[in-house]
């Protein structure tokens, strides 16, 4: 019965995806490299989200290993077959795309096991167009509309509201991209423009955004879709000159809190903050979660830092605020993320995953608006500044400039 369920099911799946599968023929060309699990090569998976309502992604295959690709991001994986199905383990975030092969492509889930219940829908289909292609539409002749930055609001008019800047890279049907808020960014977009109509996706293994938009009297108007529940709409007017809130202000120490904290530590027993092992040291404090994309980006960026100057004095704590229930899940996710990213420094777990709980645990802060959040402690204890989100490097220049400004201000504060 359960056989004839999951046929039931995967047929269903096979049949979604029918208007975009590669005939027969042409599978069966890429089948010729039997010896892998599934065809070699480009494919284009595919999220189902609602009805008609699909977020697109690229991935290579090669070998048994596959490289899902966001634009200049490409996330490493292993294929694997398990039982009656194949599944693709994403590296840090606990999630796995598990499908069957079919005589036009793939079909199955997308797992996301950090949301309770949630999965995905998924299919894919060998991809001859090549990587850039992503969505379907009409050719257009309409290139450089979206080249640029603009001044961008989301859910206008709500109690929700709030401002972003998107900044879009055009080359003719192609576009890549990104949207900076005050608390992060939605990390490497990538889609096609068709006509007057934008479509930009990512998937990352934490998160499946959609974004749609159509240029009317040089405004864009569009709507945000992410995961299977959450939309919103959006609109952007050109402006290079607009700028979001400074991050450093943002988030502030509580004077009459004193700067303590005293947490399990990922490598066994409990370590505190103050003590005399940070005396005299320069420390950066990174509230974090091990599901959060943007925390992933600026772990990799601290775990450079902290290579560069450990020897002279910097020291780096991850305060690490993760989904699962037990304590020992939660140190199972972080030391996935430590081995990823190959973080030498300190790693905490401070608390479950909520802005809530973070504000709790650390009362010496006047609020905790994002994940992560960054404190930077000069060597006589006092809080020099604290950064709110992370540019990564999907924003382009915005991460260069602030990657630098860090490397300045830690070369500053070792100077003191």
């Amino acid at each position: 019965m359960n056989k004839l369920y999951t046929l039931f099911v995967c047929l269903t799946l096979i049949l979604s995806c029918s208007d975009q599968a590669q005939s027969h023929a042409d599978l069966s060309e890429g089948e010729k490299h039997c010896n892998f699990l599934i065809s070699q090569g480009q494919w284009l998976g595919q999220l189902s989200i609602k009805k008609n309502k699909k977020i697109p992604f690229n991935f290579e295959v090669n070998n048994d290993s596959v490289f899902i690709v966001n634009s200049e991001e490409r996330i490493g994986a292993k294929i694997c077959s398990y039982q009656d199905s194949m599944r693709i383990k994403i590296p840090v975030f606990d999630s796995e795309l598990r499908f069957i092969k079919t005589k036009i492509g793939l079909a199955g889930y997308w797992h996301n096991n950090t949301k309770t219940r949630h999965k995905l829908p998924f299919c894919a289909h060998l991809n001859k167009k090549g990587g850039k292609h992503r969505f379907n539409g009409a050719h257009s002749n309409n290139h450089n509309l979206y080249s640029g930055n603009w001044e961008t609001t989301f859910s206008k008019g709500t109690e929700n509201e709030y401002k972003s800047v998107a900044i879009f890279h055009q080359d003719k049907e192609h576009v890549t991209g990104t949207f900076i808020t005050e608390t992060g960014d939605y990390r490497f977009l990538q889609g096609n423009v068709y006509n007057d109509s934008i479509f930009l996706s990512c998937f990352d293994g934490a998160h499946a955004f959609l974004f749609e938009g159509r240029l009317v009297d040089n405004i864009i108007h569009g709507m945000f879709y992410s995961g299977l529940q959450w939309s919103e709409p959006w609109i952007s007017l050109k402006n290079d000159s607009f700028a979001l809130t400074n991050p450093y202000l943002i988030t502030q120490h509580v004077p009459r809190e004193r700067l303590e904290f005293s947490f399990p530590s990922v490598d066994g027993g409990i370590l505190s903050y103050p003590n005399k092992r940070f005396n005299n040291k320069v420390v950066i404090i990174q509230i974090l979660g091990s599901w959060c994309p943007n925390c992933v980006d600026e772990t990799k960026f601290f775990s450079t830092l902290y290579n560069q100057y450990q020897d002279r004095g910097l020291e780096i704590i991850g305060l690490a605020f993760e989904s699962p229930k037990k304590l020992i899940d939660k140190i199972a996710r972080v030391k996935d993320l430590k081995s990823h990213t190959g973080s030498k420094y300190e790693f905490l777990i401070a608390g479950s995953a909520s802005k809530k709980e973070a504000q709790k645990a650390l009362p010496f802060l006047n609020e905790i608006s994002s994940f992560p959040t960054t404190m930077f402690i000069g060597k006589k204890g006092a809080v020099r500044k604290i950064h709110t989100g992370f540019y990564g490097p999907g924003t382009g220049e915005h991460y260069v400039k602030y990657t630098a400004e860090v490397g300045a201000l830690v070369e500053a504060l070792l100077s003191e």
